[in-house]
């Protein structure tokens, strides 16, 4: 992959008394795609372009202020991530130099678009902010009610779903409001979309599919547990797991049940999916490969603990977190273990790969960025 020089400024600024730093750095970097929201696109499909090596190697690592939150992203070498002690953190992913932090009082989840960071608060006044990186300015804050899931960027507007009760959809610009749907019951899902339709769960059982741009229900099929998990669309198939231990298969067009899988325990965490399979876990410790089309078991792979991350698809291989303190990586046709690095601390931080980097972090409070080649 062809290597480029890049002059890249980042100012990191929150209103308050928080202290920021700005630094000018020059990076040898690759012109990788990035990954700047959970689960990689609008689908959510933990589904990453091209391929990585095996073995790994440690490249550095970083212990944070607390424990690193469940999504990291990274936008042209810089890693964005979020602790539960209320701070965002951005690290040159080629030195691991620390380029700045801001606070946000709260525990957050983050989104960044261009030269914008969006990120989420599970409490506070207000739980939604825009800040641009390129003029350190505060564009706009709302209260959105508290955020215990992943923002979605579409099109002009991002989407938020809040345990308050409701999924909103506000202007990226304005921050207006464009449209509410509410529930029943709390969401934690976050939501997904193929560009037209917008996916979720929540804690009612349900699975709605709402239309984005007038924010009206289209359908809604019932589990018969809590819809935690977000769910992962590909080809016209919502593919999403329930705490009732079963994994689903749905039309996207018409909400109709394509089939379904039953586990050994609750799935709270998104799927993998890539053209012909689909990846989940469960707190049965298993991680269940099953034909996409069909629903029919290839293989499953068990770890000592809870499958505690959604899987990752790189190529020919699947990288996959645990409560048992381990990252694994499987080969994706057969479950086979190819490599794994033990932590200090349980994991619940989704693994992210950038070109040839590997990140991951636990709750030791410790980020762990490796390296391999890339390749052809």
């Amino acid at each position: 992959m062809q290597q480029l020089k890049l002059s890249i400024i980042f100012i990191l600024i929150l209103t308050g008394c928080a202290k920021i730093t700005l630094q000018q750095e020059r990076f040898t970097l690759n012109s990788a795609p990035n990954w700047e929201m959970y689960g990689g696109n609008l689908a959510r499909t933990n589904s990453y372009p091209g391929a990585i090596t095996l073995p790994l190697k440690l490249k550095w690592h970083h212990n944070a202020s607390a424990a690193i939150g469940k999504t990291m992203v990274v936008k042209d070498g810089i890693i964005f991530f979020n602790t539960m002690d209320g701070r965002i953190y951005a690290y040159n992913i080629e030195t691991g130099e620390k380029i700045g932090h801001i606070k946000t009082g709260y525990h957050a989840t983050n989104i960044v678009q261009d030269s914008v960071l969006f990120f989420a608060r599970r409490y506070g006044d207000n739980t939604l902010f825009k800040y641009n990186l390129n003029l350190g300015k505060t564009e706009w804050k709302f209260n959105t009610g508290d955020v215990a899931s992943e923002p979605l960027i579409l099109d002009k507007g991002i989407v938020v779903t809040a345990l308050y009760k409701h999924i909103d959809y506000y202007d990226l610009n304005s921050g207006e409001e464009i449209w509410k749907f509410e529930t029943d019951d709390q969401i934690r899902s976050s939501p997904a979309s193929d560009g037209n339709t917008i996916v979720f769960g929540c804690d009612n059982g349900f699975i709605y599919a709402i239309n984005k741009v007038s924010g009206e229900i289209k359908w809604e099929y019932k589990t018969a547990g809590s819809v935690q998990a977000t769910p992962s669309i590909k080809d016209g198939i919502v593919y999403a797991g329930s705490c009732d231990q079963n994994f689903y298969a749905i039309n996207l067009q018409t909400g109709k049940l394509e089939w379904k899988f039953k586990t050994k325990g609750q799935i709270v965490q998104s799927a993998a999916v890539n053209d012909w399979i689909v990846i989940f876990g469960s707190t049965d410790s298993q991680l269940y490969c099953l034909d996409r089309s069909s629903g029919e078991q290839i293989w499953t792979f068990e770890a000592n603990s809870v499958i505690s991350t959604s899987p990752l698809i790189c190529g020919n291989k699947i990288f996959i977190g645990s409560l048992d303190h381990f990252y694994y990586a499987l080969d994706v046709e057969t479950g086979v273990e190819l490599w794994k690095f033990e932590t200090k601390g349980r994991i619940r931080t989704e693994p992210v790969i950038w070109g040839n980097y590997f990140i991951g972090a636990s709750e030791d409070d410790d980020l762990y960025v490796f390296e391999s080649k890339v390749e052809d």
